[in-house]
C-alpha cells in the first residue's frame, strides 16, 4: 500500500471490510452447521465449544487474504485469530458445562462481559498480529488499540436484543472490518 493512491487506499478498505463482515457471519453460521452436524454427535452439551474457532479462522483468514495482496504477511495471521478467540470459547463452554460461570458474563453484566471480552481477546490478538506489520509500519503498536477496539465494540453488537439480534450479528464483523480498516490506512499514511 506504500506509496500508492487514494484509489488503491479505497480498494482495499472496501475489501477489507467485506472480508471481516462475511468472514464474521461465515464463522457464526459455520459454528451453527458444525455444532449440529459433527461435534454434537460427540460433545452434544454445548453448541459454543466451536464458536470462536470457527469466527477466529473465517475473520482471520479473510483478513490475511486482503492483507497478501498488498504485504508478505505470513498465514499464521490467520492462526493467531484463529486461537486467541477459540481457545477463550472452548474454557468458557468447559467451564459452564461444570457449572462454573464468571459473574460478569450473566445477568446484568451480560453486555459489559461481552464488551470486556471482545476488548481482551482483541488485544491479545492485536498484541500477535502486530508482529507480522512491524516490517511495514513504523506505527504497528497502533493495530493492538485497533484490535481490542474492533473485537470489542464487534462483541458487544451480539448483546442487542431481538428482533434486531440478527441484524447486530451481521454488523458486527463489518464495524470490527471499519475500525481495524481504517487503522490500517491511518498506519500507512503516517509512512508517508
Amino acid at each position: 500500500m506504500k506509496n500508492e493512491s487514494k484509489q488503491l487506499d479505497k480498494k482495499f478498505l472496501r475489501n477489507w471490510i467485506l472480508a471481516n463482515g462475511i468472514g464474521w457471519l461465515v464463522g457464526f453460521i459455520g459454528a451453527i452447521i458444525l455444532s449440529y452436524l459433527v461435534v454434537n454427535i460427540f460433545y452434544d452439551k454445548e453448541t459454543n465449544l466451536i464458536v470462536g474457532l470457527c469466527v477466529g479462522a473465517s475473520i482471520g483468514y479473510a483478513q490475511w487474504f486482503v492483507l497478501k495482496r498488498e504485504f508478505k504477511i505470513s498465514s499464521m495471521w490467520g492462526l493467531v485469530c484463529t486461537l486467541c478467540l477459540g481457545i477463550p470459547f472452548i474454557i468458557g463452554a468447559i467451564m459452564n458445562e461444570n457449572d462454573y460461570t464468571i459473574p460478569y458474563f450473566q445477568g446484568d453484566y451480560e453486555i459489559l462481559g461481552r464488551l470486556m471480552f471482545g476488548l481482551i481477546v482483541g488485544l491479545v490478538i492485536g498484541l500477535l498480529q502486530m508482529q507480522f506489520l512491524k516490517p511495514y509500519f513504523n506505527k504497528a503498536s497502533r493495530w493492538i488499540l485497533a484490535s481490542s477496539v474492533g473485537w470489542g465494540i464487534g462483541f458487544l453488537t451480539l448483546s442487542v436484543p431481538m428482533p434486531l439480534a440478527t441484524l447486530a450479528m451481521i454488523l458486527g464483523g463489518f464495524i470490527l472490518g471499519v475500525v481495524t480498516g481504517y487503522s490500517i490506512i491511518w498506519m500507512d499514511k503516517s509512512e508517508s
